[in-house]
């Protein structure tokens, strides 16, 4: 079966079409899957492995757009990028790319998938060094959206929500590489899955042709793709805040600032509630027609919004557990799973809701933007160009080599030049060698959360999250109620990270100032419970965690 069953999409009926590959790429793919063996690694999960067993066996027979998906899989199970099936796919994706222009290999509509799950693999392999592919693919999919915002077939005008789904995910992803995608797009695309929800909050295949039925696989995308679009709009209003003639930042906050969003993110909101509410009482992965053509495609449409809402729980469900138990269950004999569309397909979607593989790319999104000098805005650009270089047409920080108390000095220091670059080679240390590179420095970063430049708070809450130890979690409880939401989304992360609790305490991603002290609430009282196990009978003695560290305002210097 092809992508998504191509043919006819996702939700409709499916009709064969060829699968003609060129001998050269078969060839090609059959040889280095032979070259050198298997390099993939055990996971934590054996399901996984045998999965990405079977989908080793399953490329050289692939168009492009599945063979994408198969490469996006293996990615997300930490298959390492050397491994000969990795390179297999990204050679036989090379081919869509003659004298450096995208070239789909399918038509009639198929072209959009098949681009969008293309950038997605790009992305995830080295964006930096793909960027020229990654701006192709991305104008290809602006160059295909309907004037109602949707993406369709060529035969159709009203837009439809599996093809949309797909190509705001490749723009998505696209754009986080660094491609350039226009805020109007992100926009119309928000307007369109508003316009075509059910009154019950559920979406159809398509909204136009009565009959069909809402799904949980089609509610997902339509929830999923709102999250999305809210999240680079919100982007694109933080550029247009905080744009510099000087410098650019290497992040996908959109290139025109002149372009003013027409959508309230309270409609957006209002939509995503509906369809959470849906997908809350709808949700099930027993036989039923209400979860779509494949219930494994449905799937990671949830892990998608799981991880784009920051939400452990559907209503009381746990969709992970619930999710990788039916998973773990109908794996067969041969490391598959089966439903329409195919078994490399619904193998694919189930690697992916195993491994997270949305949450995954959130991650790599933080850290790309904590480290690619946009958190010092206030500090500017720095007056020796020696420290910068350019990529893709963008100014980039080089990381700063040597001692982390370098790169510290150069931090807490107002007057000195070069923070980009201590902030990326301050990461890029912690990419390399982890948590213990940043636990001496505990107590720096503490101060850090009391500094007027919202970017350094953001650093030090960054820094404190990933120290591994508990006694972060006071002053990140008290960043939590601070006046920039970076910050408070920043400590909200690390919170989640020391706890080891998925969904976490709050706040949610826009809150008030009183959500936000509420939360600090929250994380105190959860902390009250486990610190004396911390303590290991040291001190009786409990510090209020929030008095720690709440940052000020930018126009104060005073520890809250």
């Amino acid at each position: 079966m092809v992508l998504f069953a191509l043919a006819k999409a996702v939700e409709g009926e499916v009709t064969p079409m060829s699968r003609m590959v060129p001998i050269s790429i078969c060839i090609l793919a059959t040889a280095l899957m032979t070259v050198g063996g298997s390099n993939v690694r055990a996971s934590d999960d054996p399901a996984i492995d045998r999965g990405l067993t079977y989908l080793r066996q399953h490329i050289s027979d692939q168009q492009a757009g599945e063979t994408a998906l198969i490469a996006l899989a293996f990615l997300k199970g930490d298959v390492p990028l050397s491994d000969p099936a990795v390179t297999a796919c990204f050679a036989k994706l090379r081919q869509r790319f003659p004298s450096s222009i995208y070239t789909p290999e399918r038509s009639n509509g198929h072209e959009v998938y098949e681009a969008a799950v293309i950038a997605m693999a790009l992305a995830n392999l080295d964006a930096e060094t793909r960027r020229s592919d990654l701006n192709q693919v991305a104008q290809f999919l602006i160059g295909r959206q309907k004037a109602n915002g949707s993406w369709d077939y060529p035969s159709r005008t009203n837009g439809d929500t599996s093809i949309s789904q797909y190509a705001v995910l490749g723009l998505w992803e696209a754009e986080n590489g660094g491609a350039r995608v226009p805020a109007s797009v992100w926009d119309r695309a928000a307007q369109w899955f508003m316009s075509t929800q059910g009154a019950s909050g559920a979406w159809r295949y398509h909204s136009d042709e009565a009959g069909q039925p809402e799904t949980i696989s089609m509610t997902a995308a339509g929830v999923g793709s709102l999250l999305i679009c809210k999240r680079q709009l919100a982007q694109y209003r933080l550029a247009k805040t905080q744009q510099s003639s000087l410098l650019i930042p290497l992040t996908p906050e959109g290139t025109d600032t002149r372009y003013e969003v027409k959508t309230p993110f309270n409609r957006i909101d209002q939509s995503i509630g509906g369809g959470m509410n849906w997908l809350s009482s709808s949700f099930t992965t027993s036989p039923n027609p209400i979860v779509g053509p494949s219930i494994f495609y449905g799937l990671y449409g949830i892990e998608r919004i799981g991880a784009l809402a920051d939400k452990s729980t559907l209503g009381r469900i746990d969709w992970y557990e619930r999710g990788r138990a039916f998973i773990h269950s109908s794996q067969t004999a041969h490391g598959a799973w089966s439903s329409a569309h195919g078994e490399p397909m619904n193998t694919v979607w189930a690697i992916l809701f195993l491994s997270r593989s949305t949450a995954k790319t959130l991650r790599r999104i933080e850290v790309k933007r904590l480290g690619a000098g946009t958190l010092l805005g206030g500090r500017g650009l720095p007056t020796d160009l020696s420290s910068m270089t350019v990529a893709g047409g963008r100014v980039v920080s080089r990381p700063m080599n040597g001692a982390v108390e370098g790169m510290l000095a150069v931090l807490e220091d107002p007057r000195a030049q070069f923070a980009e670059s201590a902030l990326s080679g301050l990461v890029t240390r912690y990419e390399t060698e982890g948590p213990a590179v940043l636990r001496p420095h505990k107590e720096r970063f503490r101060k850090l959360l009391a500094s007027p430049d919202q970017g350094l708070r953001r650093a030090a809450a960054w820094a404190l999250g990933r120290t591994g130890d508990l006694d972060a979690v006071p002053p990140l409880i008290g960043a939590l109620t601070d006046p920039d939401d970076e910050v408070v989304a920043t400590a909200r992360l690390g919170l989640q990270l020391l706890s080891r609790k998925i969904d976490g305490l709050g706040p949610p991603s826009t809150s008030t100032p009183a959500q936000r002290q509420e939360a600090a609430s929250r994380w105190k009282a959860w902390y009250e419970t486990i610190r004396p196990l911390e303590l290991n009978g040291q001190s009786d003695e409990k510090p209020d965690p929030t008095a720690t560290s709440a940052a000020p305002g930018p126009a104060s210097k005073e520890p809250r």
